[in-house]
């Protein structure tokens, strides 16, 4: 992936200070974001060791490294999942690390990090038209289970309205960019179908956690062939709408 494909963008991004509260870390009483430690620990496998996983657009690794900014994470590997569509192979990236602390600096923090708890809901077009408060998918598991949501930010004070709407803009000027925010949102959404199904089926009182864990460990959270049908009738929409400025990765 070429840096300079998307390097308007991540100067954007880059450039804004997002902060929804100062000091938010402290809110949660963990640092919450950085590493989902109260959810970890109630489980077996996951919960044994400190796995952090930023998810990154497409080009955002190669930006960090031309800028000589990579270096300032702490000792993250770059992991790269391939899943394939009718129109190409998406490339899923991560930053992964196994600081107890969070993995990067305040000024270089990745465009996730930014963002939140929130995220932007996006029309074809690049509007946004919401905001998703379920970022990930321990926040739907908050929501099925009902419980009190870990992180305490649930909205976007006004002072910070625009910063948001900065970074949301950046992303939405790229359709591949905003081809992977909204795939994202439909994997996240799929996998909430997944527990709540199997939650269902489950034991009464069994922690949607523990369901959540095991259906992780045996690579079941995600249907592969019922994903792939939602993402490549999303990216069939994306290539009618961009055409050849469109392209999965």
């Amino acid at each position: 992936m070429s840096a300079l494909r998307f390097e308007s963008t991540f100067d954007q991004i880059y450039n804004t200070d997002l902060v929804y509260a100062p000091n938010c870390w402290q809110l949660c009483g963990d640092a919450h974001c950085c590493n989902f430690t109260r959810y970890k620990s109630a489980m077996s496998i996951l919960g044994k060791s400190h796995l952090q996983e930023l998810p990154m657009l497409p080009g955002e690794f190669e930006f960090l490294s031309a800028r000589g900014w990579i270096k300032r994470f702490a000792g993250v590997q770059h992991r790269v999942i391939k899943f394939p569509l009718t129109l190409g192979v998406m490339r899923l990236e991560f930053l992964v690390g196994h600081s107890q602390s969070c993995a990067c600096e305040h000024d270089t923090r990745t465009t996730v990090c930014r963002l939140y708890p929130l995220l932007p809901i996006y029309d074809l077009l690049g509007r946004v038209t919401g905001v998703d408060m379920s970022f990930g998918i321990f926040e739907e598991i908050e929501a099925i289970d009902q419980t009190p949501r870990a992180c305490k930010l649930d909205q976007i004070p006004f002072s910070e309205l625009g910063k948001f709407l900065t970074i949301s803009n950046a992303i939405a000027q790229n359709p591949t960019q905003l081809f992977y925010v909204m795939a994202y949102q439909i994997a996240k959404i799929h996998a909430a179908e997944q527990l709540r199904r199997a939650k269902q089926g489950a034991k009464p009182g069994t922690s949607t956690l523990r369901i959540f864990e095991g259906l992780y460990a045996l690579g079941r959270l995600m249907d592969g062939s019922l994903m792939r049908v939602r993402l490549d009738a999303l990216s069939d929409e994306f290539a009618r709408r961009y055409g050849e400025g469109f392209a999965v990765a």
